[in-house]
């Protein structure tokens, strides 16, 4: 282990992360506890020696830790707030590098889902655009209003989602609604559980939440990522092609410049054998293709070297 602990600096000293046992402390998502088990015992077989401290307690544990140096890396089930980035660059003096390693399980028992529009289940809508969906959710002058204006009679249109700070909710503001603001008509949940219920309740309503936690009272509403492409529902054969457009990933940040045991335990995660890992894992979170694969190794010292 003493060859991966080398920093580019000698004078560095020891890691702030590795403990007085002399194990790599990782602090962060407590839904990554079955992976990064199994992973790290395939690491410690390469490399003996190796002990592992996992503190999981919750995603937004791991930035300040990483920013701080008492976290290896940080394992998260959603990106970095803007806030959390905001200190995290007060504190470490730049970005951390983010590296995408799996998609979201469809599993019910894990905690980080697809992102899905509901209806109720009696809800005929055979599908939207994304384009309709930020009509639909985001404050906008043209926003669709009424099911007419979708083809399905002239009820108001009720929509429900998440709370705004949720990471649900930043995720679609963030990467789909370029930044808008929800309607200030829309009611809002804690929770996706809360959000599906609600849906279920009212034929007239659509709501966004997690897929995982669908109900027989919802259905799912498939749908087309851009012109040309067919809807999508988000069975596990789209979200591994990159074909669902509101699919999300779990993610390992990790301070620069990269230490070479994290670079050496991304890349492991990063390989077939450590993807295989992670899709055997019980919660079911799914891997990455093979695309992305090789746009996060590029990601690594080695690759931007050359």
């Amino acid at each position: 282990m003493l060859a991966l602990l080398a920093l580019p600096a000698s004078s560095y000293g020891t890691p702030s992360y590795i403990t007085p046992a002399g194990a790599v402390r990782v602090v962060g998502y407590n839904d990554m506890q079955g992976m990064l088990d199994a992973l790290n015992a395939r690491f410690i077989a390469l490399h003996p020696g190796t002990q592992f401290d996992l503190v999981l307690k919750g995603t937004r544990t791991a930035p300040q830790a990483l920013a701080r140096g008492s976290s290896a890396f940080a394992p998260m089930g959603a990106e970095f707030s803007d806030a959390e980035l905001a200190d995290y660059r007060a504190v470490a003096g730049g970005d951390p590098i983010q590296f995408r390693v799996a998609h979201a399980s469809l599993n019910p028992a894990a905690k980080s889902g697809p992102l899905a529009i509901f209806v109720h289940r009696d809800n005929p809508l055979p599908s939207l655009t994304l384009e309709q969906v930020m009509r639909i959710f985001a404050e906008q002058p043209d926003r669709l209003s009424t099911w007419s204006q979708l083809g399905l009679g002239r009820h108001a249109i009720h929509p429900i989602g998440l709370h705004a700070t949720t990471a649900l909710a930043l995720f679609l503001q963030r990467h789909k609604f370029g930044g808008r603001p929800y309607t200030s008509l829309i009611t809002t949940f804690p929770q996706s559980a809360d959000v599906i219920r609600a849906v279920g309740e009212d034929r007239d309503a659509i709501g966004f939440a997690a897929m995982n936690l669908a109900t027989p009272q919802v259905r799912v509403v498939p749908l087309v990522a851009c012109v040309d492409m067919r809807p999508s529902s988000g069975s596990e054969e789209d979200i591994v092609a990159g074909v669902y457009p509101l699919d999300r990933h779990l993610y390992i940040y990790a301070r620069q410049p990269i230490e070479p045991l994290v670079a050496a335990y991304l890349r492991l995660v990063l390989s077939r054998e450590g993807q295989r890992v992670i899709a055997q894992e019980a919660l079911q979170y799914l891997p990455l293709n093979d695309a992305e694969i090789a746009v996060e190794l590029a990601k690594l010292p080695e690759a931007r070297a050359q």
